[in-house]
């Protein structure tokens, strides 16, 4: 061990990660206050090292903190980290992440590779469906900002999320029990046991259940249809429903999440272990649907005119090894292992409710879409051998092999009516996909040369080979019936197999493609303690994302972002202040853009549609984050964590094709230059303060409240910036500045503090909060809609430890 890592203080950083729960127990149970702040080990660097003498901007949390600040999955990681967002879609149950303001917001029919790679106990996530995972019963969680192509490299362009799952204790039978329950019927539950066979083997067993209503009412059935008199009569028109409307039953955004976890951890030698897991995970909680921004008269923001009955079904197993061998002295060889299958099916209104038919046939344009994921199948696998130095040396070094591959089938349909749901047919499209797959191999290594005691210079590389491809991808589309539209004259994809349609006068488009791409990454960095509490850092790196195919059997190229930033940690007054700034410019190049163009008629009437993505010319961004935390006093903790930055879209010739549809008479018709315009979910300034309290109580018991108040600036929902009102809403594209504060109250009694009674409220303003935007067409009209965060909600939890 170097002398300077004998003479520093190891104190934690933690910024958000700080946990005053174990400063606490500390404080009550000792003779004398804990006046520091706790340490938290990271491994962003492959290697345990203390947070505070990590050159990467990196946020770490406890379980503890994932407790009291209320997280339940990744999402709610987002307003406590700088320079993170995420953004909802109402279709495949996922979301995406953004960091930095570069993030891929675009819903592909798949939702693959995104730009801020997932990591679980070491192994790459490829879905954003990952992102959704209950993170229960965890060792840590660390937030890695800006490209780690280095070390982590599959789809790390911009950032990495990287979970620790709590690994199994030898020699220790502990255990845990939570309940809780709120409005909206929530409940849920939470369990873990730690079960020693020997003194070299043990299991663990968690789980995890979360339930609640959704946050989104039906509306009731307008007058105008209840009253028209085409209703008040058995239908006599093939086509026709009296019961169009539904009112009662699972209602959009609800939740119904459940996960278990067996854990295995096997020490047969000194210097060997073998950690192995074995995670389910099922959701059947309603999807989210866009809502009209501008509700009906007389209804809520968060409701709406429902027709069609959602549902959903996410399902995933997840089979993870890591074995780990200390040769000598000086060698440590890791074999990182996962695989995983995930399978989704989903039923959701597309259309926000926005029109009231009054018949099968009108009002036209598609008055009301169903958009179906009939199946999905996700296969992959991954295997990582890493070789590295143990110890601190002269030059400590990791080099390693790389293999990862991922086959899936998906099968999305979206079928329009008209008029009502069983009224005449509109447009409809089957978008199969039985065979597409991705690979990455790479090759990388990483040294850090200690030129002194506390100067160091890290270099990095890392080669990586990747290819994707689709075979036997199909679109299936049909544009409907000719007027006049009495009746269904068109077949509904429902239930039809690609023979089928194409025997029913479907039209085809082939989509086999392959795509192949090599990069070359690299980090540099030098990083020096001006003193022992004091550590500055400059670097250079870059990230990569593969090209990835498309429709029509056509595909994008690769993106490039390089990094520049430097940074400092320090920590203060004797360990009770840690002070973290990272400054960064990165430039983006060939930025993989997606949207959907569609051509219509007249009246609005989808003839063809199609996604295209197109490589941008790039994006600049610079920004300061800056994170602190402080034990003002003993009983006192202060935690805050902002953002400030900039980002700005190079040249770019674009439709927005939410407003416009592609005109072939006039190709050039709406297009316009989006060159200087910011990109979506990054805000100018966001901050989030957060603020403790312990209470010691006379029987040895405390209570704390917790209370983290979040403010950012305007932001943008897409790369579009659109300015201009639609239907009275002149917001529609952009997410307003607002604030939000959550709220705890924990009691802690018992011996050791074995038990806790907490009560909580979040979104204590009750803020709409829109995470995604899009528009809406019904007979040529545009209807702006949106997706939300969760309302105000609260509830109490109660947790038991032995």
């Amino acid at each position: 061990m170097s002398k300077k890592s004998k003479s520093r203080k190891r104190h934690v950083a933690g910024v958000l990660g700080t946990t005053s729960a174990l400063a606490l127990s500390q404080m009550v149970r000792a003779e004398l206050p804990a006046a520091q702040l706790d340490e938290v080990i990271v491994t962003a660097t492959k290697r345990e090292t203390n947070l505070q003498d990590t050159p990467v901007a990196i946020t770490a949390f406890s379980q503890s903190a994932l407790d009291q600040n209320l997280v339940v999955d990744i999402t709610d990681t987002a307003k406590f980290v700088p320079g993170v967002a995420f953004a909802s879609h109402g279709d495949q149950a996922a979301v995406t992440i953004t960091m930095r303001g570069i993030g891929n917001d675009s819903a592909f029919t798949e939702l693959d590779s995104p730009e801020v790679a997932t990591y679980v106990n070491g192994i790459y996530s490829p879905r954003s469906q990952g992102t959704s995972t209950l993170l229960y019963d965890m060792d840590r969680v660390e937030v890695l900002r800006g490209p780690q192509g280095t070390l982590f490299g599959h789809n790390s362009t911009v950032g990495v999320i990287d979970l620790f799952t709590a690994k199994p204790q030898i020699g220790v039978f502990t255990g845990s029990a939570e309940v809780n329950a709120g409005d909206y019927n929530s409940f849920g539950t939470r369990g873990m046991l730690n079960i020693p066979v020997n003194d070299t083997l043990a299991f663990r067993i968690a789980y995890a259940s979360q339930k609640h209503d959704g946050y989104v009412s039906f509306q009731p059935i307008p007058a105008e249809f209840s009253t028209n008199p085409v209703f008040s009569t058995p239908p006599s028109t093939h086509g026709l429903n009296t019961t169009a409307y539904i009112t009662t039953g699972q209602q959009y955004f609800g939740e119904d999440r459940t996960s278990y976890r067996i854990s295995g951890r096997w020490l047969p030698i000194e210097g060997l272990s073998w950690d192995v897991s074995f995670e389910n995970y099922v959701d059947k909680g309603i999807p989210e649907a866009p809502l009209m921004q501008s509700p009906r008269p007389g209804n809520p923001l968060l409701s709406i005119l429902a027709s069609f009955p959602p549902a959903n079904d996410l399902r995933s197993n997840n089979l993870r090894s890591n074995v780990s061998w200390n040769i000598n002295d000086y060698l440590n060889l890791t074999y990182i292992a996962g695989k995983s299958h995930l399978s989704h099916s989903e039923n959701a209104q597309d259309d926000a409710g926005i029109a009231i038919p009054t018949s099968p046939s009108t009002p036209g344009g598609g008055a009301l879409q169903d958009a179906q994921t009939v199946y999905s199948d996700f296969d992959s696998y991954s295997n990582e051998l890493q070789l590295k130095s143990t110890g601190t040396h002269v030059i400590d070094w990791i080099v390693g092999l790389y293999a990862f591959r991922e086959r899936n089938g998906i099968r999305f349909d979206i079928n329009q009516y008209n008029g009502y749901s069983g009224g005449t047919f509109n447009w409809a499209g089957a978008f199969i996909q039985p065979d597409r797959s991705q690979e990455d191999r790479s090759a990388f290594a990483q040294a850090v040369w200690h030129v002194t005691d506390r100067f160091r210079l890290t270099g990095g590389l890392r080669d990586s080979f990747d290819d994707e491809r689709d075979i036997g991808g199909r679109n299936i589309t049909f544009n409907g019936c000719p007027p006049p539209m009495v009746s269904n004259c068109g077949p509904y994809t429902y239930g039809l197999s690609l023979a089928e349609l194409l025997a029913n006068n479907y039209a085809v488009s082939n989509n086999d493609a392959y795509t192949s791409s090599r990069k070359l990454t690299y980090l540099a960095r030098a990083d020096f303690n001006v003193t022992p509490d004091l550590l500055t850092y400059a670097s250079v790196g870059t990230g990569y994302h593969p090209g990835r195919i498309e429709d029509g059997g056509t595909h994008d190229d690769p993106e490039t972002l390089t990094n520049y930033e430097i940074g400092e940690k320090s920590t203060l007054l004797d360990g009770r202040v840690t002070a973290n700034v990272a400054l960064y410019y990165e430039d983006f190049k060939g930025y993989q853009v997606t949207s959907v163009v569609t051509k219509r008629d007249a009246a609005g009437n989808i003839l063809a549609s199609q996604t295209k993505q197109v490589n941008a010319q790039g994006v600049t961004g610079y920004g300061l984050e800056f994170e602190l935390a402080a034990k003002a006093t003993p009983l006192d903790t202060v935690q805050f964590a902002s953002s400030i930055q900039k980002t700005k879209m190079e040249n770019l010739f674009t439709v927005d094709s939410r407003l416009y549809s592609l005109n072939p008479a006039n190709p050039l018709a709406n297009v316009a230059n989006i060159e200087g315009n910011e990109l979506p979910h990054a805000p100018r300034f966001s901050a989030t303060l957060g603020y403790d309290h312990a209470f010691p109580l006379p029987n040895g018991d405390s209570l704390l409240p917790h209370v983290a108040f979040h403010y950012e600036t305007r932001s943008w929902l897409s790369y579009y910036n659109e300015a201009a009102p639609v239907q009275g809403v002149s917001d529609w594209d952009q997410q307003k500045a607002y604030t939000r504060t959550d709220f705890t109250l924990t009691y802690r009694g018992g011996e050791e503090h074995k038990y806790e009674l907490q009560g909580y409220v979040q979104n204590i303003e009750n803020k709409d909060i829109k995470t995604n935007s899009d528009i809406y067409k019904v007979a040529g009209a545009n209807y702006p809609v949106a997706l939300y965060m969760p309302p105000r909600t609260f509830g109490f939890k109660a947790r038991y430890r032995f």
